[in-house]
């Protein structure tokens, strides 16, 4: 295990070296902010069933990119070398200590750039055995802003709230960074957001460190690109996500890989969810 580990950095160093052939429609970062993402993936039981990913967050002159680290650092890998993801994979599964929280991939899988293209918003996922994508109008949210203050990681933060994507936000952003941006599709703000929640916290973002400069680049990870995404509308993005939560996952993957439990007629009943995307305003039937 402490072989893989090694070969793990010596991997992560020979990529960040040349991330430029990873990277499209590429500017400089002139930031990097690493956030701690909490999402409640069932409200019956948020003190128990919750994720917690390390998020980033790059922010060039004109565009922005959000992702998952554990995501990035796994696409990365199987790019450049996937039997070293798969023996560390396997390392895990054999590991006495394995549980949801070692997940290799994080459980935040999406990449949302801002401004990408130009006035648009795009974001791409995996879920149901596919890749998906999509692309919107940058629709930035309107805030309200209050006198409230606090300390985040150093910097004298002010509260602002918004009506956004279906869910009421609270957001926490310091003037002092003067970039209007923010996790997820959080921005608009004259200053960068160091904390963001929605109303009951069922998702949560919270600043852990910044670096200005960082050495990397701003635009569309290829690494997946060879493989091809579905490109959808939003509605229809949003949609297929909520069938696919809705089923039984499991069935399907014995269907599709001879794993798993075969299925039976209690699997075309819908599973019951609790819980629901960032953003909960598009049509869940169609």
């Amino acid at each position: 295990m402490k072989r893989i580990i090694a070969y793990i950095f010596l991997t992560f160093g020979a990529i960040t070296a040349n991330a430029d052939k990873w990277v499209r429609d590429a500017e400089p970062a002139i930031l990097e902010v690493h956030y701690t993402r909490t999402e409640v993936y069932d409200t019956t039981m948020r003190t128990s069933r919750f994720s917690k990913d390390p998020v980033i967050l790059r922010v060039g002159k004109n565009k922005s990119v959000f992702f998952g680290a554990k995501n990035l650092w796994t696409d990365s890998i199987m790019a450049v070398d996937p039997a070293t993801f798969w023996e560390i994979d396997r390392a895990r599964v054999m590991s006495d200590k394995r549980d949801d929280t070692q997940l290799l991939s994080g459980h935040y899988w999406s990449y949302v750039y801002k401004n990408i293209p130009d006035g648009k918003l795009t974001e791409r996922d995996y879920f149901d055995l596919e890749r998906w994508q999509y692309t919107e109008d940058w629709e930035k949210p309107e805030w309200e802003i209050s006198d409230d203050t606090k300390e985040i990681i150093g910097y004298q933060c002010f509260k602002a709230t918004t009506d956004y994507r279906g869910r009421r936000w609270t957001a926490w952003f310091s003037p002092e960074i003067p970039v209007q941006e923010g996790p997820w599709k959080l921005c608009g703000l004259p200053g960068l957001i160091l904390e963001a929640y929605d109303t009951d916290k069922n998702y949560h973002f919270e600043a852990d460190g910044l670096k200005q400069n960082p050495n990397s680049e701003v635009g569309i990870f290829t690494y997946k690109e060879r493989r091809g995404y579905i490109t959808v509308t939003r509605d229809k993005f949003f949609n297929n996500w909520w069938k696919f939560k809705q089923s039984n996952f499991a069935a399907k993957m014995n269907a599709a890989y001879g794993v798993g439990p075969k299925a039976t007629p209690e699997d075309n009943k819908p599973n019951i969810v609790h819980y629901d995307k960032e953003e909960t305003d598009y049509p869940h039937d169609l």
